[in-house]
Parts: structure tokens; C-alpha cells; sequence
């Protein structure tokens, strides 16, 4: 070969990479080539050893039940041949090979067969070529020790049998009218995953309970993936701890949290409730968490004068007065927070290091509302901890700030433009359709009824506080409107939310919610727009084209302050003061 390959080549002396590259021979035909002085190879070499490698095995057919592999006998047929006195000799009965071992008259590839397939292939004179070791781990060795039944053969295989083992109810169910002694989270990770069999047996006031729940899955037309999920739930709930006595709603989140991330929580706690059978969990406010949260970033003194500070809003300390919402005293920290962070990334550890000159100089560092926010916020913080003696003088005394009336601004047309048209789907559409048609604001759509709306005679009434506005749709609104209820009675039909627009969080929920803020944001997010300005444009585009204010609180609804506020924007030559 090396002799062919060089006069292929033009004669010459042979590469000594060229050696290296025959399979075997491989350092005596280097040898003889080098010799023969027509081998190029640099002083002082010498060819490598030959590296005997492992034989590939040749792909062939079982011996014994012609399984498709690489070996002479799959290990299910060798574990047959190594026990050959547990078994008969002779011809298959259904496959009529000769000589081979059987158990009940069939040889192993035929008990196969029909333990794969099932009983109604027992008289069947022919079989399925199947695959061998190491190709199908389970058909070759866990089927190899199938254990069938006298006269049944391929009844069930004794690795698919659960063990037989007496259920009887639990020992841990709950007792009407006992409380717990030492109150302790239950851990359900060891449970939530266990099959229904191997839980204790359910009472006949379970079974009902459970197939209570089941009716109504079936008439509120829940889909198969919440039902299922809530009649597991409700089934491992009532097996461990019983339904005698009501079943903590700490319970339910522990198992929904231990079983997949959107379990069975909020209906299954709901169905309980309507029936008493549920002890509520103690609901913690979002804002006062956050809040909390917020506090715990800062050092220790920080931390604990602004606990202080919150508790005075909260109506506590040395002088009683009414109480701050959440809300606000989760606004005042944000504005508080970026001011604080420089402060304690300059070495402050306490408020009492705090003068006047630095509430000046974070002041000076802000405008508009940013400033009259941080103002309100740290003048807030700095007279609750004088009235409680943390500090000797109020830093924030004496300071003003100018208030900020924002002039409204229109929206380039190029931006609202098809804006409708772009949104996805029929609730969403109604909504941009409220907000950029009729202005209406978005917390009013979140809590419009279902009763408002008035298709026979064209109309959308929106209650406000000590008064109400009528909404003459248009027909494009007409139409969205139409189409929406039309939609939701198809996907809903046995909701009871009262609420206009809703989704699948809030339709099958039976506290009635209405849809969050944040869902009515992201709608307008992903036009690249603000809802709240989106408003603000269609009421300046219609006070553009009319000077009378009266004209905007009867197409609006709006105060009679708030559309002198548009008139002026829309027409400052008419006020004497124009805008910079």
C-alpha cells in the first residue's frame, strides 16, 4: 500500500505521516520502508507502537427470542438459561419454535410479546420483532422475570404490582374544636407527590366533600388542568388531616407551593370557605411588607429610627392622631430612599447627624415633583422623631417648596396612530378604545360593572363619587363592546364577577376582584404608551378645538377646575400667561 501510494505520488520518498495512518503493521513496514531508504523521517525516529483497540460488537439476533442486539443472548434470556430448572423444555405453543425453554407453554419472546401487547394476542401464531440489550433497557431485563398468573400468561408483570399493604384512615386528622397546642407549618413535600394510593383512606363525609367539589368544576366549566389539580389537593388535604374540622388555609399555599408554582390555592381555599370548612390565613398588607423590606436595607440606627417614624404615622407614639395609610408611607420611603443611600454611603449611621444643610443640598439636587415629594417625605420623617425625642431640632424646618402644576402635553399622532388596531384582543381593545376615545381613567375601568353597560340603548354610565357620568358610545366603542360581552359569555358563562372587563385570574374567582391597575398599564406598555397620557391627549385635543369648558364636563365628566386647567393649556393666549 505505502509502495502504491509513492508512485501515485510521483515516486520520491515516502511522508513519514503516511505511516502513522496504516491500521496495522504498523512499525514493520516502517522499518523495512526505512531500510529500503525511501522512507523521510527525521533522525533518531521511530515509528509508534501498533495500540490494539477494543473490537466493535457486530449487531445480531438474540438465540433464544430473537430480540434485535449485539450479544448472542439478552440478559433476560441468559437469566432464563441460568435457572433452566425453574422451566419446561420443548416446542412454543404459539410460535411453534422447537426446543426452547417455556413457562406455561410459551417460550420467553412469545411471554413478551404478550405482556407488551396484551392478553388478546395469546392465540396469535406470530410476534412483533422487538429490540434487545442494550437498546431497550426495560424489555430486556425487567420483563426477563415477568411472573404471570396460572393460565394467564402476561396478566401483569410483578415489578408493575404495588405491594398489597392495609390503608386505614390517618391518625393525624384534625378534631373539631381542639386547637393545636404548639402551632407549626406542616411540611408537604414528602406527601404532595405520593400517589393517592398510598395515602390514608377518606371518610364518606371526604368522599363527599370531594365529589361536592367536582359538581362545581363541572358547572362553573372549570378546565381539566385547575379541576384535577384541586381534587388532588383536596383529596391529600383530606386524607392526612380529615374534613371534620376546618382545614387551615396555611395548609393549602404549603401543598399548592410544594406541588408546582401555579397550584391549586385560591379555588380550592374559596370552595372551602363557602362551606366553612376553611381557618383563614392571616393576610399581611403588600405596602406595610414592602415597606418592611424597604427598612431592613439600612444600618441599624437608620433601621430603627425609621421604624419609629412609621409607627408615629400609624397612629402610635406620644400623640395621638389618626393614622397614615400604607400607601402614603410606601410613597414617602421611595422618595426617601435615594437620599438616604447617599447619606449612609457618606458615613452616616444615625438621622441625628443630619442638618440643614444637607436636606438643602438633596433639595437643590432635585426638581419639580421629585423635590416637593422628597420635602413632604422628610419633613414627615424628621417631626415624628423630634415628637418622640430621637432628635433635638427638625432639619426640615423653615424650607419651602414651590408647588408644580404639570401643564398637559399632547402625544405625537404618529404614536396613536392604529394604536386600536395593534391591540391583541377584544378586552384589551375596549379598554384603549375607554381611554383614548371617552377618557376614561384607569382605575374607573378596573371597577366598571357589568350592569353599566347598556348596548340596546348605546350608553356606559360611570358612578363617581356624588355624582355620575354618561358615556355615549361611538360605534366603533359600540362594536368592541358588542363583541367583548359576546367573548366573555363564550369563555365564562358560569362567572358571577359583576365586573365589565375581567381575565382568567378574576372570572372563576369567587371573591368577584376586579382586574389590577397593572394589567390596564401593560396593555398601553406594549403600544410603547402611557394610559394616563393617552387620556390627558384626547381631552387637550378636544379643549383645542372648543374654548368652552363646559362643553369638556359634560363629554367628560371632569371638575369644573380641571377643564379650565385644559382650556388655559389649550389656549394660554386667551389667559395672558404663556407658556414657557
Amino acid at each position: 500500500m505505502m509502495l502504491a501510494l509513492r508512485e501515485s505520488d510521483g515516486g520520491g520518498l515516502i511522508p513519514v505521516e503516511a505511516v502513522q495512518n496504516i491500521p496495522a503493521m504498523r512499525q514493520a513496514v516502517a522499518e523495512v520502508l526505512q531500510q529500503a531508504g525511501i522512507l523521510d523521517v527525521p533522525g533518531g525516529w521511530t515509528a509508534p507502537p501498533m495500540i490494539r483497540g477494543i473490537r466493535p460488537a457486530r449487531p445480531q439476533s438474540c438465540r433464544s427470542c430473537q430480540a434485535w442486539g449485539i450479544r448472542s443472548f439478552c440478559p433476560g434470556c441468559r437469566g432464563w438459561r441460568d435457572n433452566a430448572d425453574q422451566f419446561d423444555a420443548g416446542d412454543c405453543t404459539r410460535c411453534m419454535r422447537e426446543d426452547v425453554l417455556l413457562r406455561d407453554g410459551l417460550c420467553r419472546g412469545c411471554c413478551l410479546d404478550i405482556t407488551l401487547n396484551g392478553l388478546q394476542t395469546r392465540h396469535q401464531p406470530w410476534r412483533q420483532l422487538m429490540l434487545g440489550a442494550p437498546f431497550t433497557f426495560n424489555t430486556t431485563v425487567h420483563l426477563a422475570y415477568v411472573r404471570h398468573d396460572a393460565g394467564q400468561p402476561g396478566f401483569q408483570p410483578h415489578w408493575k404490582r404495588s405491594p398489597e399493604r392495609e390503608r386505614t384512615t390517618s391518625a393525624h386528622r384534625l378534631i373539631p374544636g381542639q386547637d393545636p397546642l404548639f402551632p407549626m407549618a406542616r411540611d408537604w413535600s414528602r406527601i404532595a407527590s405520593r400517589p393517592l394510593t398510598e395515602l390514608p383512606l377518606l371518610t364518606p363525609g371526604d368522599e363527599e366533600l370531594v365529589t361536592a367539589l367536582l359538581e362545581e368544576a363541572q358547572q362553573l366549566r372549570w378546565r381539566e388542568g385547575p379541576r384535577d389539580k384541586c381534587v388532588r389537593a383536596l383529596r391529600v388535604l383530606a386524607s392526612w388531616l380529615g374534613t371534620d374540622a376546618p382545614i387551615p388555609e396555611e395548609d393549602i399555599r404549603t401543598l399548592s407551593a410544594a406541588t408546582a408554582r401555579s397550584g391549586p390555592g385560591p379555588r380550592l381555599a374559596q370552595f372551602l370557605a363557602r362551606r366553612d370548612r376553611l381557618v383563614p390565613a392571616q393576610r399581611k398588607n403588600t405596602d406595610a411588607v414592602r415597606v418592611e423590606s424597604a427598612i431592613a436595607q439600612y444600618n441599624g440606627n437608620i433601621a430603627d429610627e425609621l421604624r419609629i417614624w412609621v409607627k408615629v404615622l400609624c397612629g402610635g407614639g406620644r400623640w395621638e392622631h389618626p393614622a397614615t395609610t400604607w400607601v402614603t408611607i410606601r410613597r414617602y420611603l421611595g422618595y426617601l430612599k435615594p437620599v438616604l443611600a447617599d447619606w449612609q454611603a457618606a458615613g452616616v449611621s444615625s438621622l441625628r447627624e443630619i442638618d440643614r444643610e444637607e436636606v438643602d443640598n438633596a433639595l437643590k439636587a432635585r426638581q419639580g415633583r421629585t423635590a416637593e415629594g422628597f420635602h413632604s417625605a422628610a419633613r414627615s420623617l424628621f417631626r415624628a422623631l423630634k415628637q418622640e425625642r430621637v432628635i433635638f431640632a427638625d432639619p426640615t424646618r423653615g424650607f419651602t417648596v414651590t408647588a408644580v402644576e404639570k401643564v398637559p402635553r399632547s402625544i405625537p399622532s404618529d404614536s396613536l396612530k392604529g394604536i386600536i388596531e395593534r391591540t391583541p384582543m377584544t378586552a384589551y381593545k375596549l379598554i384603549v378604545a375607554l381611554v383614548a376615545v371617552h377618557a376614561l381613567g384607569l382605575n374607573e375601568i378596573t371597577r366598571l360593572p357589568a350592569s353599566a353597560l347598556n348596548l340596546s340603548d348605546g350608553r356606559l354610565t360611570v358612578r363617581r363619587p356624588g355624582r355620575r357620568h354618561v358615556v355615549y358610545l361611538d360605534e366603533l366603542t359600540y362594536e368592541l363592546a358588542a363583541e367583548w360581552i359576546r367573548e366573555r359569555h363564550l369563555l365564562w358563562p358560569m362567572s358571577s364577577n359583576p365586573h365589565l372587563i375581567m381575565n382568567r385570574f378574576t372570572a372563576m374567582n369567587t371573591d368577584a376582584p376586579p382586574i389590577s391597575r397593572s394589567t390596564i398599564k401593560d396593555v398601553f406598555t406594549a403600544l410603547g404608551l402611557s394610559g394616563q397620557r393617552v387620556r390627558i391627549d384626547r381631552i387637550l385635543h378636544e379643549a383645542q378645538l372648543t374654548a368652552d369648558p363646559l362643553h369638556l364636563i359634560r363629554l367628560f365628566g371632569i371638575s369644573e377646575v380641571t377643564a379650565v386647567r385644559y382650556i388655559h393649556a389649550a389656549h394660554p393666549e386667551r389667559t395672558g400667561k404663556f407658556l414657557r
